[in-house]
């Protein structure tokens, strides 16, 4: 006969339950909130004082000053200290509460109680949910009363910090506590924890270090913060990023908890493991990335002379001893060392082959470029011609562009574009050793907050058979960071073109919020030249910007758009081929002809319109550049230089009116703009 617990039952026992783990939690709890109460009074009374407007001794000369800006660091500051202080105790409270299946006599008592086991795991987890998130949101509603009661409403930094506590708390408790189950004692499932976090987000670098370093042309825009680069890390749900899959791994922690803590045996708390899989898969993964360091070091080093040989040497001598000290660490001595290394083969020879067949590139992917024959249309992307934001994934953008050019001498031209890269790159003679190198530059510049090398030519092909074959090549190695000379060719055969300007310029693209530079240069009466900024906030008018002078760069942009989709003109006197200057500084300046030069070729010229923008990739490069590396690196800066004839009287005449232009189309000195 079978007994059934009502739903009624089941949460008075889950209520008791959660009574038992407060009493064993108090001291913790109050641990967690006098530091929290004394940290936040410490930050409330410093950004108090500092923002006091009558402090005479921090500001002497100043009645202007408010509290809004020392409000705003006291809600950042605090919140950011709540933020680590919950996930330091949500790991104590965490370990405690799930200590009870490491202990043979903690595991006895509670499977003489009238609750199941299933009841008794989820009201154990929801009590170390509640012990984490409760005084952290209580101290968070404590700062948002005080801001809001003194008129500073919540900044973005705090209010986020609510979501990645939840996502966060929700992720690392159901991670561990699908651990704890599976493991027999409490410093197992500690380490255990530990070294997934770790050893998993390592181990996915050289994983794509590998496929960037070997592959020339697979650009991944898996960065550092992508969830397949954390999938099995629970610490990287307190990002706050991809909350989906944090969500959908929580429940799949959960079901698999629910699962197997009906099967656990009460005996096996103490003994090293109740299941011993995920040991295996850690020990595999530790292995694994052992092996890969000391593989990829010696490989790029060119141990025994040939890279792949150091690599095959310093993998197993990585590997080997690390499965060896995890096997030691989890089952307290030799036993089964044997059985158990089974796993370690497959993983040695699984590498070794794969490595090989990228080191070799057997596929002959480094190289292949499709005959013209085969190709029903293809694009080129050149990023120095090419506007795009930080919203825009070049991957989708690139195969995109496989539909731009159907012309026969369009395709032909841009295969021969990508063969000219090939072969300055030398990518068929690259050596061993080099592609090695190559992991750890990928490794180090696509795990930096900010991306050093942006893709830098982009080719597509859509094939008569249906498929779509991208490349997407960024500067290769680490000499790239000193010079970008070597791999720049010349692409304004595609680039100059109408359909590609349409596409892919700032003037079509680009809103007039991220244009930086927008200027005028057209002839004085003496011949030379004269400039007018368009951009209010470069000149303030009379200190008076208004909304029509602010409307003024979107009449000319929208103007030169018009004139330019009315063009049919097929000459380059439209403009002067559609680029973009990269300097080898962070800086930069303009290495195109002046106006005057231009004009003595096309005489119908009236003059010349200049569009800067820079990408957000660019300003995150330039200042770290300029602050922490003497401005080295490359600054990208997207430049566009517009020849404007006479039969563009749309913008001629917008030109007119707002007064940078002349009757007599010369530039107007007396213009505010000048």
């Amino acid at each position: 006969m079978t007994s059934t617990v009502s739903f009624k039952e089941k949460f008075k026992q889950a209520f008791s339950i959660f009574k038992w783990e407060l009493k064993s939690c108090t001291g913790t709890l109050v641990v967690f909130s006098i530091l929290a109460a004394v940290f936040m009074t410490i930050i409330l009374t410093l950004c108090l004082v500092i923002g006091n407007p009558n402090n005479s001794f921090l500001y002497p000369d100043s009645s202007e000053m408010t509290y809004e800006i020392p409000l705003q660091v006291f809600q950042i500051l605090t919140s950011g200290m709540i933020y680590f202080l919950t996930i330091i105790f949500t790991i104590i409270y965490t370990v405690k509460v799930y200590s009870y299946l490491h202990n043979k006599r903690k595991a006895d008592l509670y499977g003489a109680l009238p609750v199941s086991r299933v009841t008794l795991f989820f009201s154990k987890s929801a009590s170390a949910f509640i012990f984490s998130l409760f005084p952290a949101l209580f101290f968070l509603g404590i700062m948002s009363i005080i801001s809001i009661c003194a008129g500073q409403p919540l900044v973005n930094e705090a209010t986020h910090t609510y979501l990645k506590l939840v996502i966060g708390t929700l992720s690392c408790i159901s991670a561990y506590g699908l651990i704890s189950i599976c493991c027999g004692t409490t410093i197992n499932s500690v380490i255990m924890f530990i070294t997934v976090c770790v050893a998993y987000p390592l181990s996915a670098m050289f994983v794509k270090g590998v496929a960037g370093g070997f592959f020339y042309g697979s650009y991944s825009e898996i960065f550092k913060d992508h969830f397949i680069m954390n999938a099995l890390n629970p610490l990287a749900a307190y990002d706050g990023i991809n909350v989906i899959y944090w969500l959908i791994f929580t429940l799949i922690c959960l079901a698999g908890s629910a699962f197997l803590v009906r099967k656990r045996k009460a005996e096996r708390a103490q003994s090293s493991f109740a299941y011993y899989l995920p040991c295996h898969i850690v020990k595999v993964l530790v292995s694994f990335l052992a092996g890969m360091f000391l593989g990829v070091l010696f490989g790029s080093i060119n141990v025994f002379g040939y890279g792949l040989l150091g690599f095959i040497f310093g993998f197993i001598l990585g590997s080997i001893p690390a499965f060896i000290i995890c096997h030691l660490i989890f089952y307290k001595g030799f036993s089964k060392l044997v059985l158990t290394s089974i796993p370690l083969g497959g993983l040695i020879i699984a590498v070794i082959v794969g490595i090989a067949l990228c080191d070799f590139d057997v596929f002959g992917y480094n190289t292949f470029i499709p005959n013209s024959d085969d190709v029903e249309s293809a694009g080129l992307i050149d990023t120095d011609y090419c506007y795009y934001d930080k919203d825009e994934s070049f991957s989708s953008l690139t195969k995109k562009s496989a539909g731009d050019f159907d012309k026969k001498e369009d395709i032909n031209t841009i295969i021969n574009f990508h063969q000219q890269y090939i072969d300055r790159e030398n990518i068929a003679s690259i050596a061993s050793n080099e592609k090695f190198s190559n992991v750890w530059y990928d490794i180090l510049m696509n795990n930096m907050p900010f991306s050093v090398d942006p893709p830098h030519y982009c080719f597509a092909y859509k094939l008569t058979n249906g498929m779509t074959v991208t490349r997407i090549y960024a500067p290769i190695g680490f000499d790239s960071i000193y010079s970008d000379e070597y791999y720049y060719i010349n692409t304004t055969e595609i680039t100059s073109k109408k359909e590609y300007v349409e596409k892919y310029s700032a003037m079509e693209r680009a809103d007039i919020s991220n244009i930086t530079t927008f200027t005028v240069d057209a002839l004085k009466r003496s011949g030379y030249e004269g400039t007018a900024d368009l951009l209010p906030n470069y000149n303030d008018i009379n200190n008076n910007t208004s909304n029509e002078q602010e409307n003024i760069p979107k009449k000319v942009l929208a103007a030169l758009k018009k004139d330019f989709a009315a063009d049919k003109s097929t000459t380059d006197i439209v403009l002067e081929p559609f680029h973009s200057i990269s300097s080898d500084y962070y800086d930069g300046y303009s290495y195109h002809n002046s106006l005057s030069e231009y004009s003595k070729e096309y005489p119908d010229v009236v003059c010349m319109i200049s569009i800067w923008t820079n990408n957000n990739m660019d300003n995150e490069i330039s200042s770290f550049s300029q602050i922490f590396l003497g401005g080295y690196f490359n600054y990208h800066a997207t430049s566009e230089y517009y020849l404007i004839p006479k039969s563009y009287t749309n913008t001629i005449d917008v030109l007119k009116e707002i007064g940078v232009l002349n009757d007599d189309l010369t530039i107007n000195e007396n213009s505010a703009y000048y």
